[in-house]
């Protein structure tokens, strides 16, 4: 299978699976405390976001040139890997770890350990950067969701450590 073929199956397989997504999401209940945006709301613009992104993925794969088809071969990406399954495996257990982090420390401290993380696992390796990174994010999204958005993210243990 070529890379365009690939693209076109993912693209569809992850419209499809949106698509149940979205409809799963419809069925959460609002409670009497919701706001105006309700429970499912996240949920279901996370799901119109994936099904925009696997069409884009489509669309990408009808666009590219006739004379890269009728090549007929694959070469590997600039930077990128001849085994990309390796590559998502390694961004899963990037998220396990943020799943584990995440309880005992916090959004914040997690967050931005999982951004520096997969930052340098996808080629970034100035330390100063990927600490500065790390640094903004954590409390920049914190802001953006605990303030803004009104959504409470998890403290971790470590606010039950310190009497909060």
């Amino acid at each position: 299978m070529n890379a365009q073929q690939t693209d076109r199956l993912t693209g569809l397989l992850g419209m499809a699976v949106s698509s149940v997504y979205v409809y799963q999401a419809s069925l959460i209940e609002d409670s009497l405390l919701a706001d105006a945006v309700g429970v499912a709301g996240v949920p279901i613009g996370i799901g119109y976001l994936m099904c925009v992104a696997s069409a884009l993925l489509f669309m990408k794969s009808w666009l590219k040139s006739k004379a890269e088809a009728s090549a007929g071969v694959e070469e590997v990406e600039p930077g990128g890997s001849a085994h990309p399954h390796w590559k998502a495996m390694g961004l899963l257990a990037l998220l396990l770890g943020f799943l584990m982090l995440v309880t005992i420390f916090g959004f914040i401290v997690s967050i931005g350990v999982m951004v520096a993380a997969v930052a340098y696992f996808g080629g970034a390796r100035q330390i100063k950067t990927l600490l500065w990174c790390a640094l903004i994010t954590g409390p920049a999204l914190w802001l953006s969701f605990d303030y803004a958005l009104e959504i409470h993210l998890p403290t971790g243990m470590w606010s039950q450590w310190i009497g909060k």
